[in-house]
């Protein structure tokens, strides 16, 4: 019987033992959803365009802030200008382009300016809608964010053409 009992006791005690190292070591956190926010950074600045295509090219300084821990790819950013309520004129960067410059991903707990250039002919329009499309580098969420005008200092114009440091063509 005392045998019996030991043996009992003894499965009991290795059994606890077994769980308990489970217990212990808790799994990692779970890699939390991206939440990105954008907002105007400084003025918008107005340059001439030296290539022929294009009347102007338009830089665009805009802080990307991403607050809870996780990532997100960077799809596109969009301008579009508008007359009586109507798109007259739109530009896009992909993400091809976008990853050429450097800027492809949105790291975890960051916040950093980015200067986008956008180029049109339009010269008279009456609104402008700025857009950015990321996807969530956990799930492959869509996130679209517009970008408030009102968040912009200002508008300046510069009479130098603009260029960017990855592109070897003058916007």
């Amino acid at each position: 019987m005392r045998k019996k009992l030991l043996g009992l006791l003894m499965a009991s005690l290795l059994t606890a033992c077994g769980s308990d190292t489970v217990t212990r070591g808790d799994p990692p956190p779970p890699v939390p959803n991206a939440t990105v926010t954008a907002t105007g950074e400084g003025s918008l600045i107005v340059h001439p365009s030296i290539n022929p295509v294009f009347a102007i090219a338009l830089e665009t300084p805009i802080r990307i802030s991403e607050t809870t821990g996780g990532s997100a790819n960077w799809n596109y950013a969009r301008m579009g200008l508008f007359l009586n309520g109507t798109e007259i004129e739109r530009s896009e960067i992909g993400a091809t382009s976008l990853q050429a410059s450097g800027f492809g991903r949105i790291g975890a707990r960051s916040s950093q300016v980015y200067k986008l250039f956008f180029r049109f002919n339009a010269l008279e329009f009456d609104r402008v809608d700025i857009t950015l499309g990321f996807g969530d580098a956990k799930d492959g969420r869509e996130i679209t964010l517009p970008v408030s005008l009102q968040t912009f200092d200002n508008v300046d114009i510069d009479f130098t053409p603009a260029s960017l440091r990855w592109s070897k063509l003058a916007m």
